[in-house]
């Protein structure tokens, strides 16, 4: 099982909450009948589109966060691809220290942006001494 992400558009004529629901259920049932798992979806809303697809100027976007099998992801974007309400996907695969998405992580994640804070802080000095050489 590996960890992805997809980023779906949805046509703004599908956008009532009765239809996003049902688009969420369909694609989150197929998720879950391939022993997958959801870790969250996000409605992004109403979006314009940096350029027109199928005649639409604007979009309602969705990200899902799941971890499935490959097999899985086959049979996601399949019933994707041949979906009218959908403009456009996106499905990437997360390595790293992106891959776990629980809640409690993201928390913690304020010790992460402190050390990062601490290196800006270091290469900050580096550049000061790089001036002063110059």
């Amino acid at each position: 099982m590996r960890n992805y992400e997809s980023v779906i558009i949805v046509r703004p004529s599908a956008g009532s909450e009765a239809e996003l629901t049902g688009v969420i259920d369909k694609y989150s049932g197929v998720i879950t009948a391939h022993e997958g798992e959801i870790g969250g979806v996000d409605r992004w809303g109403l979006k314009k589109l940096a350029y027109p697809i199928s005649k639409e100027t604007q979009g309602v976007y969705l990200l899902f966060r799941y971890t499935t099998s490959p097999d899985g992801i086959k049979e996601l974007e399949r019933l994707l691809r041949i979906d009218d309400r959908i403009l456009k996907f996106l499905t990437v695969k997360l390595t790293g220290e992106e891959a776990p998405f629980t809640p409690s992580e993201d928390e913690g994640g304020n010790g992460d942006e402190e050390a990062a804070g601490d290196e800006a802080e270091g290469n900050d000095n580096n550049e000061d001494n790089g001036e002063d050489n110059a």
